[in-house]
């Protein structure tokens, strides 16, 4: 396996409880994340969604899919959430919100192994 780290950062012009709300739902990822093909949920979790497990299937333009789960591990409301991955891709992942007034930003913090 490979060490891979990445970093997303997005910004939406949108309240930072809206898009928080749209990472917990990742059910609907596939209508509106290209490269998502699926998302199963396993698990529910506690009331901030602690415990919670899902598989994913992501897709790229090469003919491959990668499939792992994702446990949600650590919560702290409208600002990260943090997850632990297991199968095709191992490691850890943080989102972190923040909001300026008019702009939520989203980083995605991701530590893994391929």
């Amino acid at each position: 396996m490979a060490d891979y780290e990445f970093v997303t950062i997005w910004r939406f012009n949108a309240p930072q409880e809206k898009v928080r709300d749209l990472i917990f739902h990742c059910e609907d990822w596939p209508e509106w994340w290209p490269g998502v093909e699926k998302v199963e949920k396993l698990k529910d979790g506690d009331a901030n969604h602690v415990g919670a497990i899902h598989r994913y299937t992501w897709k790229s333009k090469l003919p491959y899919r990668l499939i792992f789960q994702m446990e949600t591990t650590r919560v702290e409301p409208v600002l990260w959430i943090e997850g632990r991955a297991i199968g095709e891709l191992q490691g850890v992942g943080r989102w972190q919100l923040s909001n300026d007034g008019e702009t939520t930003s989203v980083r995605y913090d991701s530590r893994t192994k391929i």
